[in-house]
């Protein structure tokens, strides 16, 4: 196996199917062998990328609209993890290297280069430009997680808060404004979210004992997360004017998580009903919420939304194995 990639096009299942809602389409798919298969990120052309578990490890994947998921490794890697896909279809990740965990960047072509930040890198997402945001920390104790951001030529430039000792980078838009987690130490941790712009003034948001978590930035800086531990988290839509708004899932049930914010405003995540069963949503900017699921899953959970409205992410037929899924609810 070659230093670069170990790239297979493998045989898949595909297919269109009818989903929740008048006129929803899915294409699923699957990658044999693996006991499951998890989208982590989408693109604008509904290309997916995202990781399958199977007996040798966690890999890598690229699915592309009517085709079948092409798998990718890098040498001496046993996990690997893409967390990113630009509009050019570039991806972003981390991998695990000679007890090194390392940030990847995969362009359509197969090349894979490698990066380190620190003695442990986590890349946290990916503009449609191609720059990544993520964070990293040395085996150093007395230096806490900092956050990295990372230029389609590969220049890193590291950044901290002010007056904040710990903050972990997590999405970014076209403009390069970041949102992410700040950690302040005290007596117990308190976690706050945080918006950056490129040219650096920082805000942080959230009360700091409501545990909040960032997932999503779209280019209005509308910053999309939830307060509290899933399953019983509450989620928030934060718009450039500092005004948060909080929603549960229908009939008041708690969310797992929310997933993303798009261009027109819509959030998508998953929520669990009262008999403990996840299912997909869609909120629109007007607060209204949709929940949905391919047919037969017994659980579904969002991970992707893109600004043409489609959904990715994945949901079980059974108890062993995660089928992928794209396409609109």
């Amino acid at each position: 196996m070659n230093h670069a990639i170990r790239t297979a096009i493998v045989t898949a299942l595909a297919s269109l199917c009818l989903c929740s809602g008048a006129g929803a389409k899915f294409a699923t798919f699957q990658i044999p062998g693996a006991f499951g298969v998890y989208p982590t990120a989408m693109n604008d052309k509904r290309q997916v990328t995202g990781l399958y578990d199977d007996p040798a490890g966690r890999h890598g994947f690229v699915w592309q609209p009517g085709g079948t998921p092409v798998t990718f490794d890098i040498a001496g890697t046993s996990t690997l993890e893409p967390r990113g896909i630009s509009a050019t279809g570039v991806v972003a990740g981390f991998c695990m290297e000679g007890g090194r965990q390392e940030g990847f960047i995969r362009t359509p072509d197969g090349t894979i280069t490698t990066y380190n930040v620190g003695d442990l890198a986590n890349p946290g997402g990916m503009n449609a430009k191609g720059w990544v945001v993520g964070s990293f920390m040395s085996n150093d104790p007395r230096h806490p997680w900092r956050s990295f951001l990372r230029d389609p030529t590969g220049t890193i430039r590291e950044f901290s808060l002010q007056g904040v000792p710990t903050a972990v980078g997590l999405v970014l838009n076209k403009s390069r404004t970041i949102a992410g987690t700040s950690v302040t130490q005290g007596p117990y941790a308190l976690y706050q979210g945080f918006i950056r712009t490129r040219h650096g003034p920082v805000t942080l948001f959230g009360s700091p004992q409501e545990d909040a978590s960032v997932t999503g930035i779209n280019d209005a800086d509308t910053v999309v997360g939830f307060f509290g531990q899933p399953p019983r988290a509450q989620g928030f839509v934060r718009t450039s004017d500092g005004t948060i708004t909080t929603f549960t899932g229908p009939n008041g049930a708690g969310l797992g998580w929310t997933t993303g914010i798009n261009n027109s405003g819509t959030v998508a995540g998953s929520f669990m009903d009262g008999a403990g069963i996840w299912h997909g949503f869609l909120r629109t900017a007007d607060g209204t919420l949709t929940p949905f699921d391919p047919p037969g899953s017994v659980s579904t959970q969002v991970s992707a939304i893109n600004d043409k409205g489609a959904v990715a992410g994945h949901y079980a037929i059974n108890n062993v194995t995660a089928f992928g899924f794209a396409g609109k609810p």
